[in-house]
């Protein structure tokens, strides 16, 4: 009765309707949506982030390359000045000082010069003359027993770099190296790099200790160079000759600090005076030709920071004379964190 009454106009009443899967499903679609808007938009600016510190890095690495090729114009210049006013090259000079780091608007800059012709260059068994060859290689040898190999290095390293593909008697030539895993060929040609000493016949392993003093004593340079007594390293002047010991090459390096050498007579003599040597035998044991008083070849080693770039720069440098300074090799690298 009641039931009727209310359908009887005059009553209002609230028709409850119960919930339908479409509301449902709308509302999943809704959420759905949302969620691929709010992932795009994320995905967006993730990218523009990207882009932005894309564009700064690749704009702060111009511009510390930009000042690396400065620098390496203000060497060029330094080491032409140098050759007017010097006629020798010694560790007390102005270019062998380090340069504490400089800044500049948004950045700053460091760098050291070395002189490579105070390391021990390997190309030099590719010596022409058959005499100096031999003493090259003797040279090499004692070096390599100094800075740590456990074997002689001269002949495994000519064989190396020579045209031809007969073996020395300790050496290795091309058929020896297609046996590796993985096989490749002897260069037969000059070193280009110093790190090509790890493809050499028992050299792939080397110590990271004796690598270091390999590195600050050994170089590769283009053709045959002789070695500065003003600035060579210890283990280089102890390997010019057998009979050099620790307490004479110490005495050297001591003297030059105060007195450099003038002429490779200077040099001469002051060996003789610390050994008793006559003058003939030294000049067979360290002939002209073998040792220099300066340098031609040297090496930039700087360090370029400029906002979000850390750049690295290595520079050969050849000085013909006075007047020219050519570039060599370059290499560019991530410079370490300061």
């Amino acid at each position: 009765m009641k039931r009727d009454r209310l359908r009887e106009p005059g009553y209002d009443c609230l028709e409850v309707k119960a919930p339908s899967t479409q509301d449902g499903f709308a509302l999943l679609t809704v959420m759905l949506i949302v969620a691929l808007v709010a992932i795009l938009s994320g995905q967006l600016i993730y990218q523009q982030h990207l882009t932005l510190n894309r564009s700064a890095n690749m704009l702060h690495q111009a511009q510390s390359l930009a000042v690396a090729w400065g620098l390496e114009g203000w060497v060029k210049q330094g080491l032409q000045l140098d050759a007017k006013n010097n006629q020798i090259d010694h560790l007390q000079e102005m270019w062998a000082q380090p340069m504490l780091s400089v800044p500049f608007e948004g950045g700053e800059i460091s760098g050291q010069l070395y002189d490579l012709q105070g390391r021990l260059n390997l190309n030099n068994v590719q010596d022409s003359d058959q005499a100096k060859r031999e003493l090259w290689q003797a040279i090499i040898d004692r070096w390599a027993l100094l800075v740590g190999f456990e074997v002689p290095l001269a002949e495994v390293l000519t064989d190396w770099v020579d045209a031809d593909n007969e073996r020395l008697p300790g050496g290795a030539e091309s058929d020896a190296y297609l046996l590796m895993q993985p096989p490749y060929r002897a260069a037969n040609q000059s070193l280009v790099m110093l790190e090509e000493l790890k493809n050499l016949q028992g050299l792939q392993k080397i110590e990271y200790e004796v690598w270091q003093r390999v590195k600050s004593s050994a170089t590769v340079l283009p053709g045959v160079t002789a070695v500065n007594v003003n600035t060579a390293q210890k283990e280089v002047l102890m390997a010019l000759a057998d009979w050099m010991n620790e307490s004479l090459v110490d005495a050297w390096i001591k003297q030059r600090k105060e007195t450099p050498a003038e002429s490779v007579e200077a040099f001469r003599v002051f060996v003789g005076q610390q050994t008793g040597m006559e003058s003939a035998e030294l000049n067979e044991s360290l002939p002209e030709w073998l040792l220099s008083v300066s340098s031609d070849y040297f090496l930039l080693v700087g360090q370029v920071n400029y906002g979000e770039s850390l750049q690295g720069l290595s520079a050969i440098f050849y000085r013909q004379d006075q007047n020219q300074v050519n570039l060599v090799q370059r290499w560019l690298s991530v410079a370490e964190t300061p």
